[in-house]
């Protein structure tokens, strides 16, 4: 992997009907991005069309997010095949009560492709079936593909008895303000978790705008802090792969192993990743590591504004103010403690 890896960097988803916004009586669908090792056109068209038609279910709403199967196997230590518990785990990791997800693998047949999908809800057994297409099929709007995936859904998905009633796992999760810990594990646990928690100020004048978006911005800004955070520990969590450190062991100091995966290129190490494996890692590290930049300037920007709205309120002026930022980054874990007394 090349020397920016190494370094860690300093980083952090029936029939076609009116989209449904979320809201009381619609159940979020994640649909993680469908894994191949050998057809990946085929499983980007087939991961776009089942969420382009998630979004059309009725009492249904796409949860918008771009989560990769293999990333997050490889953050929660699973087998090379989610099993049941490493499903909960995924749930848990991307807060989701139900999600769909699956692989696309290439079939005996000549010019055709097989892929297995899965729908896991919490709670109840996962539903699954298999649909076979044309490896032609690689675009999202392909009419075809739109039939096939209308088809496994219905199958997938059940219907909502009651558009009406609504259950506790798909009430809105609050948003955290003023304070966030964020903890990760990347050692020889089996489980990996992520945790933000939050403490309000525990007076609030009503209409006192200035005050409340000065809370709302210190808080804001410890979310993007610890995003930054949690982006160090997965470029680490990557780097330190057991798969990635053989198949670097297998070419000379200073080559760049992330150009030798793209060009195909074999570690000669036993139990080295496969170039198409060392590609997703590499592709991985490098979204953590940009991300971080993103998420630390937001956050030094958004709670530098919430300080000052603060810091000239009224009613605080006369009091002297104190921001503790008390940062940990570990081997193992990273923690961030913001604090702001008057």
């Amino acid at each position: 992997m090349s020397r920016v890896l190494l370094g860690g960097g300093l980083v952090l988803f029936g029939s076609a009907a009116r989209a449904e916004p979320p809201g009381p009586g619609v159940l979020p669908v994640d649909v993680i991005a469908i894994h191949s090792d050998e057809v990946d056109e085929q499983a980007e068209a087939l991961t776009a069309t089942i969420r382009s038609r998630v979004r059309a279910l009725r009492g249904f709403s796409l949860h918008e997010s771009d989560y990769a199967l293999e990333v997050l196997m490889l953050g929660l230590k699973c087998g090379d095949v989610p099993d049941d518990p490493c499903q909960a785990k995924i749930a848990g990791q991307i807060h989701a009560d139900r999600y769909i997800w699956g692989a696309v693998r290439r079939s005996k047949t000549h010019r055709q492709v097989i892929a297995d999908l899965q729908l896991w809800t919490r709670g109840r057994p996962s539903t699954r079936t298999q649909l076979t297409f044309s490896d032609n099929l690689t675009a999202p709007g392909d009419d075809a593909l739109k039939r096939l995936v209308e088809d496994a859904l219905g199958k997938l998905i059940e219907e909502p008895k009651s558009a009406g009633s609504t259950t506790a796992s798909s009430a809105p999760r609050p948003t955290p303000l003023v304070s966030a810990d964020i903890a990760r594990s990347v050692g020889s646990s089996n489980e990996s978790h992520a945790s933000l928690s939050a403490d309000l100020p525990e007076e609030a004048t009503p209409g006192d705008g200035r005050r409340t978006a000065g809370w709302a911005g210190i808080g804001l800004g410890s979310v993007f802090v610890a995003a930054g955070i949690y982006s160090i520990v997965r470029v680490q969590a990557i780097d330190a792969d057991q798969r990635v450190q053989l198949y670097r062991q297998g070419f000379r100091a200073g080559v760049d192993v992330c150009d030798e995966a793209r060009a195909g290129v074999d570690s000669k190490m036993m139990g080295a990743a496969t170039p198409t494996q060392m590609k997703d890692f590499c592709s991985s590290a490098t979204t953590f590591q940009a991300l971080q930049y993103v998420f630390f300037g937001l956050g030094a920007v958004s709670a530098g504004a919430g300080i000052y709205l603060l810091a000239t309120d009224k009613r605080t002026t006369a009091a002297t103010s104190r921001l503790d930022v008390l940062p940990s980054v570990g081997h193992s874990s990273a923690r961030l403690d913001v604090r702001l007394s008057f």
